[in-house]
């Protein structure tokens, strides 16, 4: 996971965080190079909720996030930070899934639930922050760019012809194309389980 961040430091070059969880039936990790925009001393990340039952890792900003957290604070909810990434875990712990389409800004993250051994991951409503991820026979990896994926593969993937032919017809690939066979990108407005 360092590996993987080492590879993004231009895009987050305030912070950093790891978090790793490792159980007789899976292991999750997820790291974050942070940007720090709002909530500067109280929005590290992950981020996990009060029991640390949820983890999250979040690039982007909600631009919603002050509506929603005012709606939460009327139902009772209570908030560490003034941080966006807090408001989405909260909002996730109270609707769920649900929460996810509540949400509007530019963003991705990365939701680990331990109470039911998931892990989500979403991208923002016009796709404006990329997601990438690679499904292995027992591994997925995500990021925020190809090349923390690539670095810490065996072998790098073979280029996707069908992804070049989409390039020199459209000038640009679209999800859930890549430019490498068998690492895809996330489309937008949707989320993975």
């Amino acid at each position: 996971i360092k590996l993987m961040n080492d590879q993004i430091i231009h895009r987050g070059p305030d912070d950093s965080g790891l978090f790793s969880s490792i159980s007789d039936r899976y292991s999750v990790g997820m790291g974050m190079r942070r940007l720090s925009i709002i909530d500067i001393e109280g929005g590290d990340q992950p981020m996990s909720n009060d029991c640390g039952s949820l983890v999250l890792v979040f690039n982007g900003e909600i631009y919603n996030f002050k509506e929603l957290k005012n709606h939460l604070l009327e139902l009772g909810v209570f908030f560490v930070t003034l941080s966006d990434t807090e408001v989405i875990l909260k909002l996730y712990e109270y609707y769920g899934t649900k929460a996810f389409g509540m949400l509007d800004g530019m963003f991705a993250f990365s939701l680990y639930d331990k109470n039911i051994h998931k892990l989500f991951i979403a991208r923002d409503f016009f796709g404006e922050k990329p997601l990438y991820y690679m499904k292995s026979e027992n591994s997925l990896y995500w990021a925020s760019e190809l090349k923390s994926i690539i670095k810490v593969l065996p072998i790098k993937p073979s280029l996707s012809r069908e992804a070049i032919s989409l390039f020199f017809q459209l000038t640009y690939i679209p999800a859930p194309f890549t430019i490498y066979n068998d690492i895809s990108k996330l489309e937008a407005n949707s989320y993975l389980v």
